[in-house]
């Protein structure tokens, strides 16, 4: 019966109505001294139930609604009335047992249309428990008599209208008409409660009482035919759309088995097309920990943790009607897989009135809670975190790839600001083209080698003689501020120039060894490479072939090594590291904080000395921990007899209190700003001048 149409479903309505009428009206003119009031609105009911219950469980829509609802309405306002038409004074408790199970039901079918598919089942079992505890607590108050039945009814309805408005309310952003039905609802069952309230406290006499109850059952119903016709009608508007859509094979991601990203981009064009009142927002959710889970388990196993991410997924967005369908009527599916672990949905946004992004994001809450965690394979188990990007279409960009890309880069930001959902707008929009902007001069910087080039003194504290120097890097973009080398290797990652910008380094390093050589100063030069770039197997060999090719012995070359790349503990970054040493290239640790594994490396003596940044003792006082921390480390070295330098000695102050705790080696604006090659001989003429015993 799934091809009922929603115009055949009104008049079978209309048809129950008049063969219930026709019902009612047959029995009181055949029997009118012998029927009671009750006994017609029951004949009534049984008249009009009938049909369209049988209709309710003949047609095979999407569960529109549950169909114990409307029976377990029916079968208590028959108990009810059936109560009523005997003595209502000996009957009084059933009576209030039959209208609790009545008023308890039209509330919980006014929450059942927010919270039937997409609440985990945690939820499901709370919402029961509180429909079950209320109804409880009203059958103990009448049979205990603590209270009298008016105060114990007013403790059913209250509670129960407080509870029932808080599922409406945490619901709003539900479609208009999902939430002018639950608020429907809502409003007959609060008349219905008052009533029954007045009618026991003898404010409504027994014939409108009876009647009352007929006319809320008549409601609720009605009700209820409402949301299977608008059903019915979203059904019958997605067949025409997918009878005028071109027949296209369906193509299935093998792991997933969900769409692929060309057909579910095929659906979403000929959508945009076909239907030009839709508002349509591209949505793109990714689960941000499983790299992590893929470096653990390996691709084929952590296919398994995807799937029942995605299954979930799917299970939470079936019977969302707002969201682009992908497949047929009958089993339609939400989602789709794009490159990697990025997958996509469609919402039109014209189904609401309310704030698009707050929808959007109501959405996203929901399918975040819709992961189940944690979600175990074997003795491996993890909780997966979702990120989501949204970009629109027509407000972003007209074009579906162009929206898609926009909604990625939503997504990214999502990513780096470690937030749940991300809306791409002009400002993002700017940034990216910033940044691709920086990306292009910084590459051509990188070729025409015009980046900026400085020296950095490392000193004795005590005799204030040169131990080395530091080789550093920053880059003036046009029209913008000045770059260091941290903000520089950032953009070279995302350009993929980290390697070229590490040779440069490398080059200008066995120049400014050569131009100290030239002035008779025979001291080491420190550079910084990234991580990436010491993990390059060319670099050694690139290292090498500069040092035959300058004359220049690679002892008076250091590389400074982040802590990161001696945590990570890879067979590839310590074999760099020893090919370097092989060199007779000196290792320093960079920002030293005592971590584990670089103790290791200090133990193993496989470093040459370590840094330390001491830009806190700026602001340091007395007793505090990051005074203390590096005067533990200061400490640790001496006595294992490992150089220490301590960074960001920028004024006499710190310097001071450096010495204090017997820091022997430091580097910062203390000494220099910086020297390019040009400005050395100067410089150190007057350094020469200022520390004579240098000399």
């Amino acid at each position: 019966m799934a091809s009922f149409s929603a115009t055949r479903l009104v008049i079978l309505l209309l048809i129950s109505a008049l063969f219930g009428c026709s019902f009612i009206s047959f029995e009181a003119n055949a029997a009118s001294e012998s029927f009671s009031f009750v006994e017609f609105n029951i004949a009534f009911v049984l008249g009009l139930s009938l049909p369209v219950l049988l209709i309710v469980f003949i047609i095979k829509a999407r569960p529109a609604i549950q169909k114990r609802l409307p029976v377990l309405l029916t079968v208590t306002l028959l108990g009810l009335l059936y109560c009523l038409n005997f003595n209502p004074e000996n009957y009084l408790y059933l009576s209030l047992i039959f209208s609790g199970l009545m008023f308890q039901t039209i509330s919980y079918w006014s929450c059942n249309y927010q919270f039937n598919d997409s609440t985990s089942t945690i939820n499901l079992v709370l919402k029961h428990s509180f429909f079950v505890a209320t109804f409880l607590l009203f059958v103990l108050l009448l049979w205990s008599k603590i209270v009298s039945t008016p105060i114990a009814w007013g403790i059913l309805a209250s509670v129960q209208v407080v509870i029932t408005a808080s599922y409406v309310w945490l619901s709003r952003h539900k479609s208009n008409e999902v939430n002018l039905r639950s608020v429907s609802l809502l409003i007959i069952n609060l008349a219905f409660a008052m009533s029954i309230y007045c009618w026991l406290t003898g404010r409504l006499s027994f014939n409108l009482i009876v009647g009352i109850s007929v006319v809320t059952y008549l409601l609720a119903m009605a009700n209820g035919c409402w949301h299977i016709v608008t059903t019915l009608i979203t059904r019958e508007n997605e067949q025409a759309v997918l009878a005028t859509q071109p027949q296209l094979q369906v193509s299935y991601d093998p792991t997933t088995n969900l769409p692929n990203y060309q057909f579910a981009l095929s659906v979403f064009e000929h959508n945009i097309a076909t239907n030009e009142s839709a508002r349509y927002a591209v949505i793109i959710c990714k689960p941000t920990d499983f790299q992590q889970i893929n470096a653990i388990l390996g691709h084929h196993n952590s296919d398994i943790l995807l799937s029942q991410l995605v299954y979930s997924l799917q299970k939470s967005l079936t019977h969302n009607a707002t969201l682009l369908n992908f497949s047929s009527i009958d089993s339609p599916i939400r989602i789709a897989r794009l490159q990697g672990l990025q997958f996509f949905m469609v919402m039109d946004v014209s189904q609401t009135s309310y704030n698009e992004e707050i929808v959007i994001e109501q959405l996203c809450k929901e399918l975040a809670l819709a992961v189940p965690g944690p979600m175990s394979f074997k003795s491996f188990s993890s909780y997966f975190k979702l990120a989501f990007g949204v970009a629109f279409v027509g407000k972003n960009s007209q074009s579906v790839t162009e929206v898609i890309a926009c909604a990625e880069d939503a997504l990214l930001q999502a990513e780096k600001q470690q937030i749940l959902v991300s809306f791409f707008n002009q400002e993002l929009a700017l940034f990216n083209q910033q940044q691709l902007l920086k990306m292009e001069q910084l590459k051509s910087a990188i070729v025409q080698d015009n980046l900026q080039w400085h020296l950095h003194p490392q000193v004795n504290v005590q005799s204030k003689q040169l131990t080395g120097f530091e080789l550093q890097v920053s880059w003036q973009q046009q029209d913008s501020e000045l770059l260091s080398l941290e903000e520089i290797l950032l953009i070279a990652e995302q350009s993929g120039d980290t390697y070229a910008l590490s040779l440069q380094i490398v080059n200008h390093a066995f120049k400014a060894i050569i131009a100290l050589q030239s002035l008779d100063i025979r001291i080491p030069i420190a550079i910084k490479l990234s991580d990436n770039s010491l993990l390059e197997p060319d670099l050694v060999d690139y290292i090498e072939q500069q040092s035959n090719t300058y004359g220049v012995d690679c002892e008076l070359l250091t590389v400074e090594v982040q802590e990161a790349i001696l945590l990570m503990s890879s067979p590839q970054a310590k074999a760099s590291i020893d090919q370097l040493k092989s060199l007779d290239v000196s290792i320093v640790i960079d920002q030293f904080s005592g971590s584990y594994e670089a103790l290791r490396y200090i133990r193993r003596m496989a470093v040459s000395g370590i840094k330390i940044d001491c830009y806190s003792l700026a602001k340091a006082t007395p007793g505090s921990s990051d005074k203390a921390i590096i005067n533990t480390l200061i400490t640790l070295t001496r006595k294992m007899g490992l150089p220490l330098i301590g960074t960001n000695i920028n004024v006499i102050a710190i310097e001071e209190m450096f010495i204090a705790m017997g820091g022997e080696f430091a580097q910062g604006q203390r000494y220099s700003l910086g020297i390019t090659q040009e400005e050395l001989p100067h410089w150190l003429v007057a350094w020469r001048k200022q520390y004579p015993e240098q000399s």
